[in-house]
């Protein structure tokens, strides 16, 4: 993943002697992670040409004397034949091309002295170690610049974990371990025109073609960087899970409050809960340690939704139905007390899936002790003054709510008379006397909890007009409804002849031949009452619920007993 590094070259800087010359061509940059290889080249013996000493020219052919032909060297030679004039041209004219040559190879080698001379201590041009340009400086000032931009680059290196509330957490180069060693890539680029090997030295030669690549090609080379250690990102990663994880919590009914119609539920409101997943997060940050780039990573939580929420509480406790009743103007306080004591009994029920209501038993005896006064009620067709009279309302208001809301009904029974509070076929009678219970109760079939409200409340249309109101929530019943529906199928005609009842104590009447009705009589019905099912108000199902008979009753009179 990451380059070695290199030693760093020895005696740089130095000037060197060579004595071989050898040609070639430029060599190509080489990476980072391979040594430079030095050039090979032929090689013959040079002079030296880092310090040269003065040459001296061959010596020039002198002339031989001639000799006389004779004893007084006059006359001919007589050691040797003459050479032509030719041939002394010939000579001279070689000596003269061998100056020229001579001086001309001097003046190259010169040249070539001159033209690598600047570049022997300093960068070539053309070469740069991560991205710096390190023409013209000497090995010390090359290294320093890369160096201190290795070091800067490190300690300036971070990732910083950063979450929505501003809190962050950074990764640094000395967390992971991180280092940048420039050796390697410092030697390869000193390599370029200079000799890192003092065995094995570059002539002036192979130096001119270096350099002469180098003015037209570029080299760099790159630190080598060390591997990371991983293993503190796991650690912070899990630290910062572990910090951000939040657990759902579910919303809860905290109270019912039957008295407020409109707000009826008190919730817990629902809290989600929060993780941070950090798998996209490794492979991020992974990434950005590879190619050693500095950055923020913003750690993006993962809801977590609880389970039950306020919504799926209000879809358990949906008002199924709301019965009411009013209570007639001719209703003593007595009477309208006793209905109100009657539903403070019922109003914040709680009554669970599957479990049973009874009127009886929630309400109790019927009693000054349990807080009924003496009102007028029905008793087997008579109207008779008695403790808890007006019960029967709010028994048929709950009644009326349940069927409608519906609940299974257990055990309903109508009235002797019809009452004024509701329709034929829609009332439910309770008793408490002694010998004659009569009780009302429902079973709680919906699934869920069940909560009953019961009130006297102000009409809306004439706040001098008291109503029975009953409501019952629980579980949705979506598109379904329920309503009830009563049909009489049987009229009873009131008997002709009236019923005469003695007045023994006189109150009523004196004479026998006085008489005071004390009861109106009224025809007879029979009534067939129906559960209707709707669904989006049309009528799908009829469910024949009860067939009631009120019977038909004579006028009633009492008598006097005492002749005029």
């Amino acid at each position: 993943m990451y380059n070695q590094g290199y030693t760093p070259p020895q005696n740089q800087g130095r000037r060197r002697r060579s004595n071989p010359q050898s040609y070639g061509q430029p060599q190509q940059a080489q990476p980072a992670q391979q040594p430079y290889q030095p050039y090979q080249a032929y090689q013959q013996p040079q002079p030296n040409w880092y310090a040269p000493g003065p040459q001296q020219p061959p010596a020039q052919p002198q002339p031989q004397p001639q000799r006389a032909s004779g004893g007084n060297g006059g006359g001919k030679s007589s050691g040797g034949k003459k050479k032509p004039a030719w041939q002394w041209q010939l000579v001279k004219v070689l000596l003269v091309i061998g100056i020229v040559a001579f001086l001309g190879i001097k003046g190259y080698n010169s040249k070539i002295e001159n033209e690598v001379k600047p570049y022997l201590n300093v960068f070539l041009p053309n070469v740069y170690v991560d991205g710096i340009c390190l023409e013209g400086m000497t090995w010390e000032e090359g290294s320093q610049a890369v160096w201190n931009q290795a070091n800067t680059k490190k300690n300036g290196w971070y990732i910083r974990l950063k979450n929505q509330a501003g809190e962050y957490k950074d990764i640094t180069a000395d967390m992971l371990g991180i280092n940048f060693d420039p050796s390697a890539a410092l030697t390869a680029a000193w390599a370029i025109g200079h000799s890192v090997d003092k065995n094995n030295p570059k002539d002036k030669f192979q130096l001119q073609e270096e350099l002469e690549a180098a003015k037209t090609n570029t080299y760099t080379f790159s630190s080598a960087q060390q591997s990371a250690d991983v293993a503190p990102i796991d650690t912070i990663l899990t630290t910062l899970q572990t910090a951000a994880y939040r657990a759902p919590k579910n919303a809860v009914m905290l109270s019912f409050n039957p008295d407020d119609m409109y707000e009826p539920f008190t919730y817990q409101q629902e809290v989600y809960g929060q993780y941070l997943d950090t798998t996209a997060v490794k492979e991020e940050i992974y990434s950005m340690v590879n190619t050693f780039t500095s950055g923020e990573i913003m750690l993006e939580l993962t809801p977590i939704p609880p389970e039950i929420t306020v919504a799926d509480l209000q879809k358990k406790v949906e008002l199924r139905y709301r019965a009411v009743t009013p209570i007639s103007s001719d209703s003593t306080p007595e009477r309208t007390a006793n209905v109100e004591v009657a539903f403070s009994k019922i109003n914040g029920l709680i009554l669970a899936d599957g479990k049973k209501f009874s009127f009886n038993k929630i309400v109790g005896r019927r009693n000054e002790k349990n807080g009924f006064f003496q009102a007028i009620e029905y008793a087997y067709g008579q109207e008779v003054l008695g403790w808890g009279g007006g019960v029967c309302q709010a028994s048929t208001t709950v009644y009326l709510a349940a069927i409608q809301a519906g609940l299974k009904i257990n055990h309903r029974e109508a009235h002797s008379n019809p009452v004024s509070y509701t329709q034929m076929g829609m009332d439910a009678t309770v008793s408490d006397t002694r010998g004659r219970e009569i009780d009302f109760t429902f079973t709680n079939n919906t699934g869920g909890d069940i909560y009953i409200a019961a009130h006297v409340v102000p009409s809306s249309t004439n706040s001098r007009s008291l109503l029975c109101e009953v409501r019952i929530y629980g579980p949705s019943l979506g598109d379904t409804s329920y309503m009830l529906e009563s049909q009489i199928v049987e009229t009873l005609p009131k008997p002709v002849d009236p019923v005469l009842t003695p007045d023994e104590t006189s109150t009523h009447v004196f004479y026998v031949d006085e008489t005071k009705r004390y009861s109106k009589g009224r025809d007879g019905y029979v009534v067939d009452t129906y559960l209707l099912t709707m669904v989006n108000g049309e009528e799908v199902e009829r469910t024949h619920l009860h067939q009631d008979t009120y019977p038909e009753r004579p006028d009633r009179y009492w008598v006097g007993i005492n002749p005029r």
